[in-house]
């Protein structure tokens, strides 16, 4: 079965930089290409990630692990956008894989 439109962008929101590092972190190491975005609007992170369909469970679980996962969300996301401040295009390959080069991020307990 093909899809008419490829499957909505997962939308997740952040508390704070060091959960949005740990979890881009591990984004980044699930699926480096992943078309993502990032802003900011009202102190918190909105994190977009595109994900097949094939691997749509773990780039959920793997985000939601520091954060909480608003599900497919683009017009919450382009609002958040419009009103917050935009950071990234690409933030699981810019963010996430500086980190991961860096050798920060990514374990549980070290916020």
């Amino acid at each position: 079965m093909k899809l008419k439109r490829p499957p909505q962008p997962l939308v997740f929101v952040y508390d704070g930089p060091t959960a949005l590092c740990a979890a881009v972190c591990e984004l980044y190491r699930l699926e480096p290409k992943a078309p993502s975005a990032l802003c900011m609007w009202r102190g918190r992170y909105y994190l977009q990630v595109g994900a097949p369909l094939r691997g749509r469970r773990r780039v959920w679980r793997a985000g939601e692990r520091w954060g909480q996962c608003l599900g497919a969300r683009p017009v919450l996301y382009a609002f958040c956008g419009e009103h917050g401040r935009e950071i990234s295009r690409n933030a699981v390959a810019q963010l996430g894989g500086a980190l991961v080069r860096q050798g920060g991020g990514g374990k549980k307990g070290e916020e």
